[in-house]
């Protein structure tokens, strides 16, 4: 049963507001499009996709990542985005599901990757999608995702940035590389690589890890 504060999140970005504005939003400004190209070059060295790998991305929003993964089996809680990434992706294959309660087989896929999704998450939530992303990953299978470096003064920053320009997004969680470490090892998994992908204020840790099962 997912939480009350993973309920809000799904249901935020169902909202028409949130959806039409999404892409804008995240690339609107050259500061952004040169961040969201790094990031995007830090997330396809780090799932190393091959033609035999079976991947799924977890929150695909409106596919700025979907579309650079091929055949690829993407999910998202709302429909209007799943639309937007099929047309960024023809060849994906794209389901409204939930990313707490995969309709897929165990040992299902290689690879799972999620992109700036589950830095919307507080610990418990987090907890719950590693462990449902272990069990539809087969033996060895990676685990790519990224979680916002914890910053003290990212988060008064980000405040202030909220009040002036009323940018649309869910709340963040931040986690250090320590604790992000320490959540894996305990889920089941073992951190394999790490980029840090610098933002004016604080960081972004992007990570693959490796399935122990």
């Amino acid at each position: 049963m997912e939480s009350e504060d993973a309920n809000k999140f799904s249901n935020y970005y169902k909202q028409r507001i949130v959806t039409s504005t999404y892409d804008k939003q995240r690339e609107g400004t050259k500061y952004r499009r040169e961040k969201r190209k790094r990031e995007l070059k830090y997330f396809l060295e780090l799932i190393d996709k091959n033609l035999k790998d079976k991947v799924l991305e977890l929150g695909c929003s409106s596919g700025f990542l979907t579309k650079h993964l091929g055949k690829v089996t993407a999910i998202d809680t709302a429909k209007s985005m799943l639309e937007i990434a099929r047309q960024k992706n023809p060849i994906g294959k794209y389901v409204c599901a939930s990313m707490f309660n995969l309709p897929f087989k165990n040992n299902s896929f290689d690879k799972v990757i999620t992109m700036r999704v589950w830095v919307h998450l507080n610990e418990r939530d987090l907890r719950k999608a590693i462990r449902e992303a272990r069990r539809v990953l087969k033996n060895k299978g990676k685990l790519i995702f990224d979680v916002e470096d914890d910053s003290r003064l990212r988060r008064i920053v980000s405040v202030i940035y909220k009040i002036i320009f009323r940018p649309t997004g869910y709340k963040v969680y931040q986690y250090s590389l320590k604790r992000i470490g320490k959540i894996l090892q305990e889920e089941g998994f073992k951190i394999e690589k790490v980029r840090f992908l610098y933002h004016r204020v604080g960081r972004q840790i992007i990570l693959r890890a490796k399935n122990n099962k």
